[in-house]
């Protein structure tokens, strides 16, 4: 079986799959076909196939990607389309964001803390790209950013 076969029998189910993933989110097919595209340049992909294994492969592939935020899915289709307010990235409907209140919040980290959620948080950058930029390592980069995330919804 071919990965078109396999698709044209079994794609209703992915669909399925992808929109139960993900709340049934506007995203649920940019996340199925970013898995059938990560599947289809894998090297073992007919043994996959073979065995029967692709739906596996998928589902946990679109699990994966979108469970992550740090992952090239998230970076690449829910990143880009949350809106940017000010320092910080608005994840979360609610209460409208007082960019005023988050600056004066800012204002009360550590100079680090405060300089690489900007860098972070300004959009042009993920934490591969500042490790790089900045030489700190990349998991550094990402527990800052996530306790300076904490604090601000704490604080706010």
């Amino acid at each position: 079986m071919t990965l078109p076969q396999y698709l044209e029998q079994d794609y209703q189910n992915l669909v399925s799959a992808a929109k139960k993933i993900t709340g049934n989110a506007p995203h649920a097919l940019e996340l199925l076909h970013y898995a059938i595209t990560d599947f289809s340049y894998k090297k073992n992909l007919q043994e996959v196939l073979d065995a029967g294994a692709a739906r596996f492969y998928l589902v946990r592939v679109m699990m994966i990607q979108h469970r992550s935020s740090t992952g090239p899915f998230y970076r690449n289709y829910i990143k880009q389309s949350l809106p940017i307010i000010g320092d910080v990235t608005v994840e979360e409907a609610g209460e409208p964001l007082d960019i005023n209140r988050v600056s004066a919040l800012l204002e009360h980290l550590p100079w680090y803390d405060r300089e690489l959620f900007k860098l972070y948080s300004d959009g042009e950058h993920n934490y591969s790209t500042l490790s790089e930029l900045t030489k700190i390592p990349r998991t550094s980069i990402s527990l800052t950013v996530r306790r300076v995330r904490e604090y601000i919804k704490d604080n706010l």
